[in-house]
């Protein structure tokens, strides 16, 4: 699963995770390097549908991305389950009447970011993919975000 980046010309993959409000880990989706990441987004979310309980889906109330992820087709998926997406619109975007994903993105939006800051300092092996192999490398992250769990709810 390695794909071809044409901006870069370079090949690898990502990695799409959805986190809970505090930054754990709740669903980790990976794809090769040239799809963009509102593709995948569907994934994601499903993906979390699989490993959550009927309660623990109720209780998600809303959904933070960023401006690539603000898309009408991600937007009315997220409606359709029943979620807020706090999205911003893109800059370009003839919708963006009022941005109110914005205000709530900006003071939650660094969750996700943090998630990726334990995963690559905390755990050398996924910060610089020492695993050629893209079902190893995510079973190693599957491997570092148990051990946040622990680290996290000691």
């Amino acid at each position: 699963m390695i794909g071809f980046d044409g901006f870069k010309r370079v090949t690898g993959t990502k990695l799409h995770v959805a986190v809970d409000g505090t930054g754990l880990p709740a669903s980790t989706v990976m794809s090769p390097a040239d799809i963009h990441d509102s593709t995948k987004f569907a994934d994601v979310m499903e993906s979390i549908s699989d490993f959550a309980d009927d309660s623990m889906m109720e209780q998600m109330v809303s959904v933070y991305a960023d401006r690539g992820y603000g898309s009408k087709p991600i937007r009315s998926y997220a409606r359709s389950r029943n979620v807020i997406p706090c999205i911003p619109f893109g800059k370009n975007s003839r919708t963006a009447g009022d941005d109110a994903g914005k205000d709530s993105y900006d003071r939650t939006g660094f969750v996700v970011e943090r998630f990726f800051a334990w995963l690559k300092n905390g755990f050398h092996r996924t910060g610089i993919r020492c695993e050629r192999n893209a079902g190893n490398y995510l079973g190693l992250v599957s491997i570092a975000s148990f051990l946040t769990y622990c680290r996290v709810l000691r």
